[in-house]
């Protein structure tokens, strides 16, 4: 019985240190992306400055983000209240199940549901109350992350010495060659992945608006997402845009796959490999698991700290890995 209580225990401490553990984690990958940027600022502006200069960008990056995907959903779902009643009536004027569906109401509900999701999404509407509860609760976990990032962006390295210093004679000088090395790695990776991401995402954005397709930053935003996974990432982030091209009844989804698969193409042959050599080799495997794990935890956050984790992981046991190789030939010879 005791052994039982102890386990209960421990598992009730574990899902309630859960949403710390993960705000602490985000934080610390936050800091890790930061401190670079910080450093080089801090050459020319105080670091202060140039922390609270970093903050304002990302700021500025998120808030207009949201406010286009806001707007974009706003838009569509007003649409939605409006064509859909109508589509409904339709089906209840035809086709041999309209009988049925007058009888059950069936544009009546449509209508009441499509309006209920257009309201969701309207500022004056008797939600707002509510919208400014989860608003308020989002931005209190944001700041809280925030000060913990701010902290380990100058605590960061202090702590990390402290910890390479708790492992033992042996591990220790293995530690301190391995670790600073395993974090250039998974910033280069990362930066490069970011920068092609930003590329799938623009251009998905572009091709969206040319061929007039609805929510084509919400498009953009998904394909920059999907880019992260090697080999496969260019043409899922644009299989929506062709889908959604097909609907219209264009022919312009042969254009977009084909677009697809040449970018992803060139991807697979030329910029990945030359990603690799820069950086460290992460694969697809690990980049899909890190992704999902990260979602599953956290959702869009969790992504990166996911990503961010599991390449600091491959990182890491590479560098270890060279580092016994050489000490091998280094005892051979």
């Amino acid at each position: 019985m005791l052994v039982l209580a102890g386990a209960v225990l421990l598992g009730t401490l574990a899902l309630r240190a859960v949403h710390p553990l993960v705000s602490f984690l985000e934080a610390a990958v936050i800091a890790a992306l930061a401190r670079p940027a910080v450093v080089r600022l801090g050459r020319r502006i105080p670091q202060w400055l140039a922390v609270l200069a970093l903050t304002g960008v990302a700021l500025l990056v998120v808030a207009a983000l949201g406010a286009l995907g806001f707007s974009e959903l706003r838009s569509e779902t007003s649409r939605f209240a409006e064509q859909a009643p109508r589509a409904a009536a339709d089906l209840e004027a035809s086709g041999p199940f309209g009988g049925l569906l007058r009888d059950i109401r069936f544009s009546d509900q449509v209508g009441q549901t499509s309006a209920q999701i257009a309201r969701a999404f309207d500022l004056s509407g008797s939600d707002l109350p509510g919208l400014a509860t989860a608003v308020g609760g989002r931005l209190s976990s944001a700041f809280i992350v925030w000060v913990l990032a701010v902290m380990l962006v100058f605590a960061g390295p202090t702590m990390v010495d402290g910890g390479i210093g708790l492992l033992g004679p042996r591990s220790r000088p293995i530690a301190r060659r391995v670790l600073p090395d395993a974090y250039r790695d998974t910033l280069r990776y990362l930066g490069f992945t970011s920068l092609r991401a930003v590329t799938v995402g623009t251009i998905v954005t572009v091709v969206a608006l040319a061929l007039g397709l609805d929510m084509p930053a919400l498009l953009g935003v998904v394909a920059a997402l999907l880019a992260y996974a090697p080999r496969l990432g260019i043409v899922a982030g644009f299989l929506p845009v062709a889908l959604l091209a097909a609907v219209d009844g264009t022919s312009a989804p042969v254009a977009i796959v084909g677009l697809a698969l040449v970018l992803q193409t060139i991807d697979v042959v030329v910029v990945q490999p030359r990603i690799d050599a820069g950086s460290v080799r992460v694969g697809l495997l690990v980049t899909l698991v890190s992704i999902l794990l990260g979602a599953g935890l956290y959702g869009v956050v969790g992504v990166f700290v996911g990503l961010t984790l599991g390449c600091l992981l491959v990182a890491t046991l590479v560098r270890i890995d060279a580092v016994q190789d050489a000490a091998l030939q280094d005892a051979v010879t």
